[in-house]
Parts: C-alpha cells; sequence; structure tokens
C-alpha cells in the first residue's frame, strides 16, 4: 500500500511539473501594465521600425508601438506548455488596451481561453480579417488567443 501511494504522489509531482517550465523568456511591459512574453525556444527577433518595435518568433510577429513600451527585458518565467503554434500571415498588435488583428481569415472566429481550458471571450473577424479585440476585464492571469490555426500566449494586465 505504501508503494502504491509513494508512486501515486510521484506521478502526480511529474504531472504537475510538466504543466508549466520556468525558462529565459523577452518580456514585453507596456505602458497601460500589458505584459506579453516571448521563449527564447521560439528564437525572438527584436527589431525597430520608424514608430513599433516588432518582435519575431518562430512562431509569430507581434507590434508593439514604442510609444505606448514601458520597458523589454530578459527574465525567467513559467510558460505553459503543450500548446500548438503555427507560423501566420496575419499580423497582431497590441494597442490602447487591445489585440489588434490584420489581415486573418475572413469572418472567421476568434477565441480567447484561460489557461484551464475555459472559453473567456469570443469574437469575429470583419469581412476584411481584422479586428479589434478589448482587453477590458481580463484579469492579470496568462490566457490563449484561438484564431484557426493561431495560437499563442498572453498576459492581461
Amino acid at each position: 500500500m505504501r508503494k502504491i501511494v509513494f508512486l501515486f504522489t510521484l506521478l502526480l509531482a511529474v504531472v504537475l511539473h510538466v504543466s508549466a517550465v520556468e525558462q529565459n523568456v523577452v518580456a514585453v511591459y507596456q505602458q497601460d501594465g500589458q505584459k506579453a512574453l516571448f521563449a527564447f525556444a521560439d528564437q525572438p527577433e527584436v527589431t525597430y521600425t520608424a514608430t513599433d518595435l516588432v518582435l519575431t518568433t518562430t512562431k509569430t510577429s507581434v507590434q508593439y508601438p514604442i510609444s505606448q513600451l514601458k520597458k523589454l527585458q530578459f527574465e525567467m518565467a513559467e510558460m505553459p506548455e503543450g500548446l500548438d503554434e503555427v507560423l501566420a500571415d496575419q499580423r497582431f498588435s497590441f494597442r490602447d488596451g487591445s489585440i489588434v488583428i490584420e489581415g486573418g481569415e475572413p469572418n472567421s472566429l476568434v477565441n480567447i481561453y484561460s489557461v484551464s481550458g475555459a472559453l473567456t471571450a469570443q469574437y469575429r473577424l470583419d469581412s476584411n480579417g481584422d479586428a479589434v479585440i478589448p482587453m477590458q476585464g481580463l484579469s492579470g492571469q496568462p490566457y490563449i488567443f484561438a484564431n484557426g490555426s493561431i495560437t499563442f500566449k498572453f498576459i492581461a494586465q
């Protein structure tokens, strides 16, 4: 009996450890309190235009207005594992407390989930594949954005 309890405890510890992994990330902090994390494993590359910081990884590209940035730094952070992400032609940016999507699949659904898998919000892209999705009401926890084959994690703060 003691062996079974020990093995069950060990298995539970392994499962809990696998659900999130602490890793090196690039953290982007905006003046409105929003924070986004990009894992080093996704090879983040930061470039600048005249008005924006552009962060590109092997999985996505996000634009941030320089005027709205607070800081950009390297950190260790826990990142949920097991999320499939795909390269995308659509562009994402964070502006005025909203996620801005351009060039997505016209009229497709956008779902926002908590990390526990609960559907938190649902939106539809317009006929041009664009949308502005407000993040008001989302607490400072990680969320998962899903639109067709595009998935990314963000923290609303």
